[in-house]
């Protein structure tokens, strides 16, 4: 699972926090709605050996970029 909070959306640019496991030192993600272009400010802390978490935030944003939710948990089996 993943914990993760809308920063902000402005000028295209969609920029998320998020938490694996909802522990550790959560990373920054921005989504460039222009170029549908992911991209990593801050890694997170759980999220160094892979990009498991980070690609669950990226998908979830993709889905919703009408209606970004504030904050949301995801989680998958």
């Amino acid at each position: 699972m993943v914990l993760t909070k809308l920063l902000s959306n402005e000028n295209g640019i969609i920029r998320y926090l998020y938490q694996p496991e909802k522990d550790g030192e959560p990373g920054i993600l921005l989504y460039n709605k222009k170029d549908d272009m992911p991209e990593i400010e801050k890694l997170a802390e759980n999220d160094i050996k892979s990009t498991f978490y980070r690609n669950h935030v990226f998908t979830m944003i993709r889905k919703n970029i009408n209606n970004l939710p504030d904050e949301m948990l995801l989680s998958w089996y």
